[in-house]
């Protein structure tokens, strides 16, 4: 590969790009964190039927990932292979989301279930359609490590932002907006909004500037569906990224989705919401640009690794606190944002795959291996949330009363405490098999080389 330009991104540039993650966050998070709760309690709609739809959904979207990432491949022009969906999708992003949280009045359960199905799988395509070539971009717009590792800081710092305005805020803002179904349509039509114009920012103010070494066109061979998907499949460590995507985005899933259901019915604090919600966001605003020195001294993927069991020890910290202990769960939460500090790793291993790709077949596949963020987000996020609905619904919870019964607590309780556990544990041992080490630029001559690329 070389980079063509310049070597080193402005930051204007770094802003503009990494600032797109507030457009994606803000949306997914609203999503993942409260689409359940606004299922259950405003719209009525049978939380096992959620979670079904949404885990079925998921099949629709294994394909659409893999597509899209074809898709951008084939479509691909020099210097126009990502940022034009962008442009493209931006408002079809916003509006598909606005339409998920305007559940009619339905009389027929079938009526409502296919409306939920409809929406859903149409945000979920779309979201594909934005956020692959989004995640593309990071890997086209500069290949010196330093610019990638301060994109995916500052990438995760805006996720921090959009995460701390949803899961601290979002309760605040529905109660402000009359405590209504049509609040919801109020409150998310404005996190659209905001998405819409950092998008507009993030395509206006970047660049395409990476080619295929030994080339002036990275476009001039385009491989079949078939050979974008052979290549991709024969990169492991795209499986092992993309497995720890489900996981870490199912974790994610299962504590936002179900720290409502926790607070307000285990432990009788809804108020708590907020304020956990802050602990848990608002620490990574810090957290994140400390934790790039230590990352840098261990490795990236020790980082994940690493960030994934402390994760676990803060739901630990919240389990043996017990539900009457807000401090316990306050010191957990604090431990769980400490772990979330870095995952921001993720965004440049999946670049520096992009390139062990290219350096096993020759070619150059930042689609269809940044498939693997978005497929890992859906999928995890889907599993998360249909195990919560799951769950709910077998333990016996409704939404409509406000004491709930003990099989119901018990319920909650195994999703917000012990699965995330269990899942972070095997996160770690997946990200165990990641052995890129690492990738040396030469810039004088506008190429890189591999020093022992693995162990």
């Amino acid at each position: 590969m070389k980079e063509t330009k310049t070597n080193r991104l402005s930051w204007k540039e770094t802003i503009s790009f990494s600032g797109g993650e507030l457009g994606t966050n803000l949306l997914f998070a609203v999503t993942s964190a409260y689409l359940l709760v606004y299922y259950t309690n405003y719209a009525h709609v049978n939380a096992a039927i959620v979670g079904t739809i949404m885990l079925i959904s998921k099949f629709f979207d294994a394909v659409s990932d893999i597509m899209m990432g074809h898709i951008e491949e084939k479509f691909a022009k020099p210097g126009a292979k990502a940022r034009p969906w962008i442009k493209r999708m931006v408002i079809p992003y916003a509006l598909s989301a606005i339409i998920l949280f305007a559940v009619p009045n339905f009389t027929s359960t079938v009526a409502q279930a296919i409306y939920v199905f409809i929406t859903y799988n149409l945000f979920c395509t779309i979201y594909t359609m934005i956020v692959i070539p989004y995640n593309s971009l990071q890997a086209l717009i500069t290949q010196n490590e330093k610019d990638r590792e301060m994109t995916g800081v500052l990438r995760s710092v805006f996720s921090t932002i959009a995460s701390t305005i949803v899961n601290s805020f979002t309760m605040i803002f529905i109660e402000a907006a009359g405590n209504t179904k049509k609040s919801w349509l109020i409150v998310v039509s404005t996190y659209a909004a905001i998405a819409l114009v950092v998008y507009l920012f993030c395509y206006k103010n970047t660049t395409e500037r990476v080619v295929q070494a030994g080339t002036n066109n990275q476009y001039s061979e385009k491989l079949s569906f078939r050979e974008n998907l052979k290549y991709v499949i024969q990169n492991k460590y795209w499986w092992i990224l993309t497995i720890n995507g489900i996981i870490s985005c199912a974790v994610i899933a299962l504590n936002m989705g179900s720290m409502y259901y926790y607070l307000a019915y285990v432990c009788g604090k809804p108020q708590a919401v907020a304020i956990v919600g802050m602990i848990l966001s608002m620490p990574m605003l810090f957290l994140i640009p400390l934790s790039k020195p230590l990352v840098a001294k261990i490795g990236m993927k020790n980082g994940l690794v690493a960030g994934v069991l402390i994760m676990s020890l803060g739901r630990v910290v919240v389990g043996f606190g017990g539900s009457s202990s807000l401090t316990a769960i306050y010191i957990g939460s604090i431990i769980f944002s400490l772990g979330c500090s870095t995952q921001w790793c993720s965004y440049p291993l999946l670049c520096n795959t992009v390139e062990y790709g290219e350096w096993k077949n020759g070619h150059r596949q930042e689609g269809m291996i940044m498939s693997a963020n978005s497929f890992g987000s859906k999928c995890g996020t889907a599993l998360g949330t249909a195990i919560c609905g799951w769950i709910l619904q077998l333990s016996g919870y409704n939404g409509a009363v406000q004491a709930q019964s003990s099989s119901a607590l018990t319920g909650i309780t195994i999703v917000y405490v012990v699965l995330p556990v269990v899942l972070n544990i095997f996160s770690a041992i997946i990200l165990s098999f990641y052995k890129i080490l690492y990738i040396i630029f030469d810039y004088s001559h506008k190429h890189y080389t591999f020093k022992q690329f693995e162990v």
